[in-house]
């Protein structure tokens, strides 16, 4: 591409917390793109194709639902990418996986320990679609968990609907302790640790909460910080500007893109065992810590102490598998982990997470996730 400027209009006009992740994702594809403008516009904007033309409009992409801003778009030729459909649509299109994403939070509360769990949803098509991930997970574990729903005022900010505290702190005392629930996103996350603080439910030690979306407004400044299942959104900008790139080059490019979800970081509303045995949370949180440090079954007997037949035993009964695989898994969790989220080398990776070298790392990592370590770290 020549280095003439590329006008691109940003219709926005959803969650403010939402816009501003698309945001990070658009600054990452500016920092390679210098030649690219983005114009963030609101929901309100009143746009024809005249003006589309007289601004030298290159591309959009758009947020906002497309009835109105789709044949105005189409009228002036402007080429233009969906981000975030709420419903599937017939044009380029930018998505997240929303099943992975209730799949990815089931997982991780079930290797937290948890046997007994909950969903709270939000009524929309994308929050329904998380719901049905988590039960699916679930169900594989046997397990189930009840199903709740609320909704967002989507007139007023995307804000709970005016009488949802009064049914979420019903909700919230028909649940039995140590339940895990899985927000369908962190606004709604958030709003159940301040409901449980005033119910003197305490998190995480009664309810676990887990959110989606990693927006740091409300996970980290949370009175109890919020474990959140981060759904790439930066990475839904950044796919849906390259995907626009190809459409203005003229270059073949896909029908839609589905983007995974990047995982769950935790945070202190998660940060508890779910084993309901005491002495396998000590045990598990013993591995969990220092796994990756060389720790071998016969150590951890001796650490407690517990005979290995009482303590493989006691493992079966409440975890499900042995305390080796438990090391095991640890190790290939935090490898997994250092892989998506550093830059580290793939031996510095290995020997940090207890590896004798990269062969025995890619050797585990294959059996395990059938994927070699390099292979994960380049995935989408």
């Amino acid at each position: 591409m020549n280095e003439r400027l590329i006008n691109v209009e940003v219709f926005l006009g959803a969650a403010p917390l939402l816009e501003l992740r698309l945001v990070e994702g658009l600054l990452s594809f500016g920092d390679s793109h210098p030649q690219w403008r983005f114009a963030l516009r609101g929901a309100d904007v009143r746009y024809t194709p005249e003006w589309l033309r007289q601004q030298r409009v290159s591309g959009a992409l758009v947020l906002i639902e497309v009835a109105d801003v789709a044949p105005v778009l189409d009228a002036a030729d402007v080429p233009w990418v969906h981000l975030l459909p709420a419903v599937p649509f017939s044009h380029p299109a930018v998505m997240v996986d929303d099943s992975a994403i209730g799949r990815m939070g089931a997982e991780a509360l079930l290797e937290r320990g948890f046997r007994r769990f909950a969903f709270c949803g939000v009524g929309t098509s994308w929050s329904l679609e998380r719901g049905r991930g988590f039960k699916e997970r679930l169900a594989e574990a046997e397990l189930g968990c009840p199903m709740m729903d609320t909704h967002f005022d989507t007139g007023k900010s995307w804000t709970l609907a005016a009488d949802a505290d009064e049914k979420l702190c019903a909700w919230l005392r028909s649940l039995p302790r140590i339940t895990a629930i899985m927000a369908a996103h962190d606004a709604l996350a958030n709003r159940l640790v301040d409901l449980c603080r005033q119910l003197s439910i305490r998190v995480p030690d009664d309810l676990a909460i887990l959110g989606v979306g990693n927006h740091d407004l409300l996970c980290r400044l949370s009175p109890v910080p919020i474990s959140s299942n981060d759904c790439a959104v930066p990475e839904v900008a950044r796919r849906g500007a390259a995907l626009l790139e190809s459409m203005i080059r003229q270059e073949p490019y896909p029908a839609s893109v589905t983007v995974a979800p990047k995982g769950v970081i935790e945070r202190r509303t998660t940060e508890v065992l779910g084993f309901e045995n005491d002495l396998i949370n000590r045990l598990v949180r013993y591995i969990r810590d220092h796994a990756c440090g060389g720790l071998t079954v016969d150590e951890l007997a001796r650490r407690f102490p517990i005979s290995r037949r009482t303590l493989s035993r006691r493992f079966h009964e409440y975890v499900g598998h042995s305390p080796g695989e438990e090391i095991r898994r640890t190790r290939l969790r935090q490898a997994r982990h250092l892989l998506k989220q550093t830059d580290l080398p793939l031996k510095a990776i290995a020997a940090a997470c207890g590896y004798a070298d990269l062969s025995h790392l890619d050797r585990a990592f294959q059996q395990a996730y059938q994927v070699s370590p390099s292979e994960a770290r380049q995935a989408p």
